[in-house]
């Protein structure tokens, strides 16, 4: 995981989308008034929502 805060991550928007989607890595944006996101590859997401809806039944 990799952590920045939203100005960096704005300001290298593409370096971290390309680690996200390519190298599979998860990112923590830190931002104002704890309103911290993640990003993550679409892969990432299917497989989490694929675990959490095997899990529900």
């Amino acid at each position: 995981m990799i952590a920045t805060s939203s100005s960096e991550f704005l300001n290298e928007f593409t370096i971290y989308a390309d680690k996200a989607a390519d190298e599979g890595e998860t990112i923590f944006v830190q931002r104002a008034n704890d309103k911290n996101l993640i990003v993550m590859s679409m892969d990432a997401y299917n497989e989490i929502q694929k675990k959490l809806y095997e899990k529900q039944k």
